[in-house]
This record gives C-alpha cells, sequence and structure tokens, in this order.
C-alpha cells in the first residue's frame, strides 16, 4: 500500500479533516507526528491510534509561533529521520462583518492560515530536497479567485496559499521531486463551520479520504464536493455586476452573526 513505510507529519490534526486523516493513516504502517494547540487531545489520539501498524508521535504546535513549527519538523526528523508527507491543515474560519472592520480579524487569519503554513515549508524544504520524492498537502479553499461577502479574512489568506502554492510546484517538482497538493475544500462538517452550514457538505471523514487519495495519485489539485464546485467554478465566470447581484445571505451562509454597527 502507498502509505506503508512512509513518514507522515500532520497539522492541525485535532480536528475536522485533520483528525480524520490520522484515524485513516493509523490503519497503515506508517510513522505519524501529529502536531495542534490541544496537546491532551493530541495524547489521547496518539494512544488509542498507535498500534502495531503504525507509531504516532505528538507535540503541542501553536502554527503562529515560529519556534514550535521549527521544533515539530525538527522532533518528526530527529525521530523519524525523513519526512515523506506532510499535510499542513491547521486553519481558522473567522467571519469580519462590515459592520465592525477590524484588522485584528484579518490578521489573525492570515498568522494561522496563511504565515503558520509558510513557517513549515520553510523547514520542510531544506529536509524534503535531499529525499528522493516528498509530497506537501496544504488546505486551502475552495472560493479562492472571487470574495465572498463577509468572509474576506479568511478568503485572503486562503487565496494566498493558493496563489503561493501554485507558484511552488512546478519548481519544487522538477527541480527537487517535490509534489505539492493543493486542497480546495467546499463545505466540510467540522467544528470549524458548525454555525455556518452549507448544503451539500461532505463528512470530514470522506474528505480525509479524498485527500488522501489525492496524496497517492500525486494529484496537483482537488476540489470537491462536486456541486459547490460547478456552483463556484461557475459564479468565477460572472461579470462583476453579476456576481455583485448575489444576494449578501446566500454568500454569508447560516448563522452568520449581525453585529452593531462599531
Amino acid at each position: 500500500m502507498y502509505y506503508d513505510g512512509k513518514v507522515v507529519l500532520v497539522s492541525g490534526a485535532t480536528g475536522g479533516m485533520g483528525e480524520e486523516i490520522v484515524k485513516k493513516l493509523a490503519k497503515y504502517n506508517c510513522k505519524i507526528a501529529i502536531f495542534a494547540r490541544r496537546v491532551e487531545k493530541l495524547k489521547k489520539m496518539a494512544e488509542e491510534l498507535s498500534s502495531k501498524n503504525s507509531e504516532i508521535i505528538y507535540k503541542k504546535c501553536d502554527v503562529t509561533n515560529k519556534k514550535d513549527v521549527e521544533e515539530a519538523v525538527k522532533y518528526t526528523k530527529e525521530k523519524f529521520n525523513r519526512i515523506d508527507i506532510a499535510i499542513l491543515n491547521a486553519g481558522v474560519l473567522v467571519p469580519n462583518p462590515i459592520e465592525k472592520m477590524e484588522s485584528s480579524v484579518v490578521v489573525k487569519s492570515m498568522e494561522i492560515n496563511f504565515f503558520g503554513t509558510l513557517y513549515f515549508l520553510e523547514q520542510l524544504f531544506p529536509i524534503m530536497k535531499k529525499q528522493k520524492e516528498s509530497t506537501i498537502s496544504v488546505t486551502s479553499t475552495l472560493p479562492d479567485r472571487r470574495g465572498l461577502a463577509g468572509w474576506g479574512a479568511y478568503g485572503a489568506s486562503k487565496a494566498a496559499i493558493s496563489w503561493f502554492m501554485e507558484s511552488l510546484r512546478p519548481e519544487a517538482k522538477q527541480k527537487y521531486n517535490i509534489n505539492i497538493l493543493t486542497v480546495k475544500p467546499g463545505s466540510v462538517e467540522t467544528p470549524m463551520i458548525a454555525d455556518y452550514h452549507r448544503p451539500g457538505a461532505l463528512t470530514s471523514e470522506k474528505a480525509a479520504e479524498i485527500i488522501l487519495k489525492g496524496i497517492r495519485r500525486k494529484r496537483k489539485v482537488i476540489q470537491f464536493p462536486f456541486s459547490q464546485v460547478f456552483m463556484t467554478r461557475a459564479g468565477d465566470l460572472f461579470p462583476n455586476i453579476v456576481y455583485d447581484a448575489i444576494p449578501i445571505y446566500m454568500q454569508k451562509g447560516d448563522k452568520y452573526p449581525e453585529p452593531e454597527e462599531k
């Protein structure tokens, strides 16, 4: 099997897609390093999922803390001697309503969603460039080409990820045989979007299955679920006058907060 014998690093491992990815990887004969802020949850996962097939190590890691990321990658390399696959899944979804324009929300989104990934890449590339083959999977978002009302901070941080990974992908592959996969999920049933449900959302388990299959097949970009991919990419083609006329409530989704004017 593809994952047998592999060393896999997973960030954002304690919830949603990240947790389901770890559960699925634990069924293979591989070594897994898991990282997140909730160390007690990491410990519980490692104890419950480690088996004769898989070895799981863990360490607390706040992706906004560059030192934490450095230690996470160093710990994995020292323990397992290499890193074959890195699945960078840590992220945050914070609404930024126009009624309360707060730069801190945008900064937080960029720190976690973009710079948290960048810190990992900075540490991973020196290791992976020396290996015969490696893979980096980074989670962006499906609507990464046009803005959505109320979600500018999240969208901007994820669009930056999509753009950045696309700029790295050909050079990483041609020079160092590093496969880069950008994951662009639409709605997935995770704690992060529990209050903002959209029709057609996939389960975290199904999303994890799609991601691991995409890594195995060396895909460059994967997008899901299909119904939302179709609607989103069709919307990307709308002229501005049509796109701007889409009702705001449809863009924001259910239960979007409606705060008072600042």
